[in-house]
């Protein structure tokens, strides 16, 4: 956690909005990739686990975009409360690290569910 305390280090005392926009937006790339390979793990856990009937098919492109994008929209809600509520500078690095974690939480609940289900029920 220390590699991610320290990118999330806010430098500034005072900051303005473009302050707040510019250091979410700069670790917005990194968390876009930490999703992507916590995604790509999933999926390789989903494929080992899951049995799929004849002709039918494990990934749904449309919802991984859906999702995708819905991870971005709520990302860009860390940077607008941010300059809503006016927080300290302890709050975007907190908020950062919470958003990423739930959202790895939601990015890995589906292969943990069926993991779950293929060990205990098969």
């Amino acid at each position: 956690m220390q590699i991610l305390d320290n990118f999330l280090v806010i430098k500034k005392d005072k900051r303005d909005i473009f302050d707040i926009i510019g250091w979410w937006e700069i670790r917005r790339i990194p968390y876009n990739l930490i999703v992507l390979i916590c995604g790509l793990l999933s999926l390789a856990i989903l494929s080992r686990t899951v049995k799929l009937e004849g002709g039918k098919d494990l990934v749904e492109p449309f919802l991984i975009l859906v999702f995708a994008v819905l991870c971005n929209v709520c990302y860009t809600m860390g940077w607008l409360t941010e300059i809503l509520i006016k927080r300290n500078k302890n709050y975007g690095p907190f908020m950062y690290k919470a958003g990423l974690i739930f959202t790895i939480i939601w990015v890995f609940l589906p292969a943990v569910l069926h993991a779950i289900n293929f060990i205990f029920f098969k």
